[in-house]
């Protein structure tokens, strides 16, 4: 059984274990898997070794950085990290364009994190796969590729394949509770104040906020305590939580697989004592309204229309065909939608104050073979069906977290997942870190 990151922690702090010798497995384990995986667009071996090396020196001279001091990371090809190349995915040049180094990464270094190198995102992270691009192979299926979700689906693969002690995503529709439920991974994405977004190449800010994989809930856990400074707080006991279960929408369109594990989670939650009550959220079924409005104009205004145009070659179809919504969007309809998009997050936080938790499947279906999507309309078809579950989430600016939920009952990787109030981070890391222990370990 794989270490914990709290384990980790301690081999490193007691001295069982050194952040070179650390460093030094995970490069040994990308040398060999990541031809085929191709998660990465860059790797820097020869920094990550000599930032492991100072971190050894660091920790021998008595200096103490916290509990992921030395533990070699992954982040995704949208975070700025100086010294590393920032391509957002794109083959367009907008290098005026990336932020400088922000706040979250800065969080990474100020820990002690060692950056092994950037992982695979889609074009401008629009979307969960870009036929004219590098998709990495999930590692659920070692004969079929299959679907990872997107857009972080670099962080996904990386940590389904232990190429990493946790990675490093974005999220603005699921962009990672998807590929984490996709390649059976946990994925925790923040409120979106909760963690700095600025170094982060921008999709839409009023919905992106950043996530991380890892191979289990306490994991995430004790990644968002370490990096608040403070301890890991106690998991709520099972018998105290109160759970919500949306049925309209989120429901929907479950195959056989992901609706056996789900009931069969429900239940186990409901006899150890978990309340679970049924709700109705109308609401959601405003997702396609307001990601098609929002979303591809906040890029376009970014980007610019005139370098959009002029480089329309170089760009997916699928991310175009997104942009191209964006296009003759008239002012008042923008403003319109982000207008709803506040009022909604006050509305949906204010009804549901007494659960901790709402509970759904986080992705309706499991990842079908890349070969099933060939046409633009087929993967846009995909994209929104895959993401009815997660998007909500960033609507209504709900911290959120998916767990991998296959071994009860699927040969495919399926997610259950837990969105909480804004704000309630540590709140949900808790119910959830609860719910992981009621339901078992993934066998993945």
């Amino acid at each position: 059984m794989p270490k914990t990151l709290r384990q980790l922690g301690q081999d490193l702090q007691s001295g069982r274990s050194t952040a070179t010798s650390l460093v030094q497995e995970k490069l040994d384990l990308l040398g060999k898997l990541e031809p085929k995986l191709q998660a990465f667009t860059h790797m820097d071996a020869d920094r990550a070794l000599k930032h492991a090396a100072a971190i050894d020196k660091l920790r021998s001279a008595g200096v103490d950085l916290g509990p992921l001091m030395g533990i070699p990371v992954a982040v995704k090809d949208l975070f700025t990290i100086d010294g590393m190349p920032t391509s957002a995915g794109t083959r367009v040049d907008v290098q005026d364009l990336v932020p400088a180094q922000g706040g979250f990464v800065q969080m990474l270094f100020r820990a002690g994190c060692i950056v092994l190198g950037k992982t695979r995102t889609s074009e401008f992270a629009l979307g969960g796969y870009n036929p004219s691009h590098v998709l990495p192979w999930n590692p659920c299926d070692d004969k079929v590729k299959r679907m990872t979700g997107g857009s972080s689906h670099g962080s996904a693969v990386a940590m389904a394949a232990g190429l990493a002690g946790f990675t490093v995503g974005s999220d603005t529709g699921g962009s990672v509770r998807w590929p984490a439920a996709l390649c059976g991974v946990v994925g925790y994405k923040s409120t979106t104040n909760h963690w700095p977004t600025d170094g982060v190449f921008p999709l839409s800010p009023q919905l992106d906020s950043v996530g991380i994989f890892t191979r289990s809930v306490e994991d995430a856990a004790w990644v968002e305590a370490a990096l608040a400074g403070r301890a890991l707080g106690q998991q709520q006991s099972v018998s105290s939580l109160k759970l919500a279960l949306p049925q309209f929408h989120f429901m929907e369109n479950l195959d056989d697989a992901v609706s056996t594990c789900f009931h069969q989670a429900i239940e186990m939650l409901r006899n150890a004592g978990a309340s679970i009550t049924e709700i109705h959220v109308p609401e959601a079924s405003e997702i396609d309204d307001i990601f098609r409005c929002l979303v591809p104009a906040d890029l376009l205004a970014f980007l610019g229309r005139a370098r959009v145009q002029e480089h329309e070659k170089l760009i997916d179809p699928v991310a175009n065909a997104r942009l191209g919504g964006a296009v003759d969007l008239r002012a008042d309809e923008y403003v319109r939608m982000a207008s709803r998009l506040l009022h909604l997050q006050q509305l949906i936080t204010e009804r549901y104050p007494q659960f901790d938790a709402w509970i759904t499947p986080t992705v309706p279906q499991v990842p079908a073979p890349i070969e099933a999507f060939s046409t633009v309309q087929s993967i846009a078809d995909w994209n929104r069906l895959a993401t009815q579950n997660t998007r909500p989430g960033n609507l209504f600016n709900q911290c959120g977290i998916s767990m991998p939920i296959q071994h009860l009952g699927a040969a495919l990787p399926v997610g259950l997942q837990l969105c909480a109030a804004p704000g309630a981070d540590a709140t949900l890391l808790r119910v959830a870190m609860a719910v992981e222990s009621c339901l078992g370990p993934s066998t993945n």
